[in-house]
C-alpha cells in the first residue's frame, strides 16, 4: 500500500505546485469606483481586461473580475468621466470628471428653466447654455475649482466644479445679469512714416575757392 503513496506523491506535489503557482501569479480585480471630486461611489462603470473579461460597478461602486494575471491592468469607461487604466490589484479606482452637465432652474418655481445661462471663471467663459437652461462645462484640469453661474435677469451664484451632473437654481433679480467682459485692447497704431515733403532740403553746395 505504501508504494502507492510513493507513486502518487510526485503527482500530488506537481498538483500543489501548479495550484499554488496559479494562486501566486493571479489576482482578483476587486474594489470600488469613486468619483475623485466628490468621494461618492460611481455605479454603472464598465471595467474591462482585454476583450473578453469585464464587469460593471454596482450602485455602491463595487466590482469584481476574478483570476487575472498579477500584472494585469483594468480600463474603465463611463460617460462624463475621463477613462482610467489601473493595476488590477488596486482596491479603489478614482475617476476624474471630464464634463459637468448643469441644469439651471428658476428658484421658487416648479423647475422653470433659466434661459441662456453662462458659466464664468474670472474673465473666462467656460460654457454658454441653451434656452432650456442646460449647459455642459468641460472640467478637465479645473476639477475642484469654482465657477460663477449667471444669466440675464437673475442673481449670480458660485458653484463648485465637481461631479458630472448638477441641478441648481438662480433667483430672479431685476436688472441683474452676467458681469461685463473686458473689451479686447486695441492694437497699437503704427507710427506714421515721415512725409517726403518733411525731408530736410539740402543746402547749396559750397563754391570752390579761385
Amino acid at each position: 500500500m505504501r508504494h502507492y503513496y510513493y507513486l502518487a506523491a510526485p503527482f500530488l506535489i506537481a498538483f500543489l505546485v501548479v495550484l499554488l503557482g496559479g494562486q501566486l501569479n493571479t489576482v482578483d480585480a476587486r474594489g470600488r469606483v469613486i468619483d475623485d471630486s466628490t468621494g461618492a461611489p460611481v455605479g454603472g462603470v464598465a471595467l474591462s481586461y482585454g476583450k473578453t473579461r469585464g464587469a460593471v460597478s454596482g450602485t455602491d461602486g463595487s466590482y469584481l473580475i476574478a483570476n487575472l494575471p498579477r500584472d494585469a491592468r483594468v480600463t474603465t469607461r463611463m460617460p462624463g468621466y475621463q477613462p482610467a487604466n489601473v493595476a488590477a490589484a488596486v482596491p479603489e479606482i478614482r475617476l476624474k470628471p471630464g464634463t459637468l452637465t448643469v441644469q439651471v432652474n428658476e428658484e421658487g418655481t416648479d423647475e422653470k428653466r433659466v434661459p441662456n445661462p453662462e458659466a464664468r471663471q474670472g474673465d473666462r467663459v467656460l460654457a454658454k447654455g441653451t434656452e432650456s437652461g442646460n449647459m455642459v462645462i468641460t472640467v478637465i484640469d479645473i476639477s475642484g475649482q469654482k465657477a460663477l453661474i449667471c444669466a440675464q435677469g437673475f442673481a449670480s451664484k458660485e458653484i463648485d466644479l465637481k461631479g458630472v451632473t448638477l441641478v441648481m437654481t438662480l433667483a430672479r433679480q431685476e436688472g441683474a445679469g452676467c458681469p461685463a467682459l473686458p473689451s479686447p485692447s486695441p492694437a497699437p497704431s503704427p507710427s506714421p512714416a515721415p512725409s517726403p515733403s518733411a525731408a530736410p532740403t539740402p543746402g547749396p553746395s559750397p563754391s570752390a575757392s579761385p
